[in-house]
């Protein structure tokens, strides 16, 4: 995969004790933010279901559900930002309870925003979905300001809590943030969860079990490594007036068959592939413009 470098990595500035909670830090993406942000020297809460021990000793850890308003409310208490990666669908599930999607994914992070800004919060920080909020893609990189038509729930999902977080920023004083971030992988990702490509064909490499994949393997997308994602969160809590919408990406699209290739080369494995009908919820090729995220965060993978 091609390095994409169109400036400084990160114009993060330091934290300087900056309190930040982080919703879902126990999970991939999470982890990896969380030692971005103490790096920083920002000091660090969680919110999440779970959290590995190695957190709880050091950290302030609140244990439960986003859904839960009263938690929420006292986990937020007291934080100049909050980075909201919790997720509750997949990219390939909600056609089958269109109206539980709204209700557990889309309501739960709107009600998350608006606590959050009664309480205070100064910057509400917000996991997007580069990789499905458009709907569409192909040989041209995808800019923030192009039309989206998402053709599944997930991103429709994504695209309607951008849309509330908006409405919040400008009527109750809370800035937002939406990163949409592309597809992201690295250390950490559970390769069983029915989304990380690259963590899954690690996994079968390793262990001499069939792939199977959706499509002939044509499919491409935009990979960005977790501590690149990690980075853009950062930046997006420290920098003067980030922008309310914005694309984190490597600005490179890889196919999956060039993945596999890639991965049989670094394990010096053979990956037995299976292949599968195409899903109508997938586009076939996604790549995001990052201009704007090198020009307003300083951002740029590494």
């Amino acid at each position: 995969m091609k390095k994409t470098n169109l400036g400084p990595s990160s114009r993060a500035l330091p934290m300087n004790k900056q309190k930040v909670l982080v919703v879902g830090g126990g999970g991939f993406i999470g982890r990896h933010v969380i030692a971005r942000l103490l790096a920083a020297d920002a000091e660090v809460s969680i919110l999440d279901k779970s959290v590995p021990d190695e957190m709880l000793s050091r950290l302030n850890c609140s244990i439960g559900s986003v859904s839960d308003s009263t938690l929420v409310a006292a986990s937020v208490a007291g934080h100049d930002s909050v980075i909201y990666l919790a997720a509750n669908s997949l990219p390939g599930s909600g056609f089958a309870g269109l109206s539980s999607e709204i209700h557990d994914h889309v309501e739960v992070a709107v009600r998350a925003a608006e606590i959050s800004a009664a309480a205070g919060v100064k910057r509400f920080v917000f996991a997007g979905s580069g990789g499905t909020a458009y709907g569409y893609g192909g040989e041209i990189a995808l800019r923030e300001d192009m039309p989206t038509a998402p053709i599944n729930a997930y991103g429709v999902s994504k695209l309607a809590i951008e849309h509330y977080l908006r409405l919040i920023s400008r009527s109750r004083g809370m800035a937002t943030t939406t990163l949409r971030i592309s597809n992201p992988y690295g250390e950490g990702q559970n390769a069983r969860r029915g989304q990380g490509v690259i963590a899954a064909a690690m996994e079968h490499a390793l262990k001499g079990k069939t792939m199977q994949i959706w499509g002939d393997g044509s499919v491409a997308r935009d990979f960005i490594h977790v501590a690149d994602v990690a980075e853009a969160f950062a930046a997006a809590c420290s920098v003067p007036n980030p922008p309310d919408l914005v694309n984190i990406g490597s600005g490179e699209a890889t196919s999956l068959l060039t993945i596999i290739r890639e991965v049989e080369k670094a394990t010096e494995s053979t990956i037995s592939v299976e292949f599968e009908p195409s899903r109508s919820v997938d586009v076939q090729v996604n790549k995001l413009d990052i201009s704007l995220a090198n020009e307003t965060l300083g951002w740029s993978p590494n």
